[in-house]
């Protein structure tokens, strides 16, 4: 099975068995994962807060969805610095709520990280000779996995999606992936 045909299967298996969010919360996490790939970091970084809120507030969802909202965000977090456009996420008040004094970022983010209970909603698994690349690993697995979430949940994103990370996610698919 090549990328494409694995990416779309993978997309159906989330569609049938995972637990959606609904589409206010699928529309936000669509909006990080634009954020996040166009480069507006900040942005990605203020949909990502708002994203772990609507989907805490769903009983239904699964942890592993907060999780890699989470792993995005603090990627997106640790990028904002080499953001090369405009701050994106400017409030009414000219503030701008991405850097928030109370958001601290810590040298260790494996509380963030998928573990065992998490590996049967990622696409591929990483190999144990691929494991000095367990960071990207985790960014690409949790960009692929709340695509798939997006894309099934909020179908007014679909198309600004495909545009911008579908693409790249089969790409990256590519990597862990092998034929």
């Amino acid at each position: 099975m090549n990328d494409t045909d694995l990416f779309s299967a993978y997309i159906k298996k989330i569609e049938t068995e995972c637990p959606l969010p609904d589409e206010s919360a699928g529309h936000t996490v669509a909006s990080m994962l634009i954020a996040h790939r166009m480069g507006l970091f900040d942005r990605a970084v203020t949909q990502g807060d708002k994203a772990v809120r609507l989907l805490k507030e769903e009983e239904t969802s699964p942890e592993v969805l907060v999780r890699a909202v989470m792993i995005v965000k603090t990627d997106a977090q640790r990028k904002i610095a080499r953001q090369v456009t405009i701050k994106s996420s400017f409030d009414w008040e000219g503030k701008d709520p991405s850097h928030d004094g109370s958001r601290v970022i810590s040298g260790d983010d494996s509380e963030y990280e998928f573990d065992e209970d998490n590996f049967g909603w990622l696409i591929v698994s990483l190999p144990k000779e691929k494991e000095d690349i367990r960071d990207s690993y985790m960014l690409d697995t949790a960009l692929m996995l709340l695509y798939g979430v997006a894309i099934c949940s909020s179908p007014m994103d679909e198309q600004a999606m495909a545009e911008h990370l579908n693409d790249f996610l089969i790409q990256r698919l590519g990597l862990y992936h092998e034929d």
